[in-house]
């Protein structure tokens, strides 16, 4: 006869520790998977070492901080540009991220409303600004925010797969 190994039944009283046990174990499992296939999909054909492809675009996550201007300056010294964000599955996706407050190619600079680097109009997605003096978009936790241009944070460079 050959043994057959399965986990003992749940003793009495015990039943939810089991089942949280059980449903803590799957959920870690599936964590495990969801960075395994993050990892295969982020790497993209094409896109420079620390960039991660999404679709047709590499993306860099700075770690270091400066104002929206020297941002935009160390994306075009890359050949790339500051994060726009020009259509809804790609909003859904970085606003989904959740991260701390990073630059993206979002500014009000004329007055006229909010433009990307590329010149399109936003659309259909609120800025949030507490004063008239904040031209410059930031994304952080599922929002877009307005910000002074000056201050210094992280930000996000786009650019095409070589």
């Amino acid at each position: 006869m050959v043994p057959v190994f399965s986990l003992p039944a749940p003793q009495h009283g015990s039943s939810g520790l089991y089942s949280l046990a059980v449903g803590v174990g799957t959920l870690i499992a599936l964590m495990v998977i969801a960075v395994v296939v993050w990892r295969i999909d982020s790497s993209c054909p094409g896109c420079p070492d620390e960039w991660f492809g999404y679709r047709s675009s590499c993306y860099f996550f700075s770690k270091m901080k400066k104002d929206w201007n020297s941002s935009q300056a160390s994306c075009s010294a890359e050949g790339s540009h500051l994060l726009v964000i020009n259509d809804a599955n790609k909003m859904r996706l970085f606003l989904g991220m959740h991260i701390d407050y990073h630059w993206i190619g979002l500014r009000n600079s004329t007055g006229s409303g909010w433009t990307w680097e590329d010149g399109s109009k936003l659309n259909n997605t609120k800025v949030i600004s507490n004063s008239p003096v904040q031209h410059c978009g930031v994304l952080v936790k599922g929002a877009l925010l307005a910000s002074s241009c000056a201050v210094d944070f992280p930000w996000i460079c786009e650019k095409s797969p070589k």
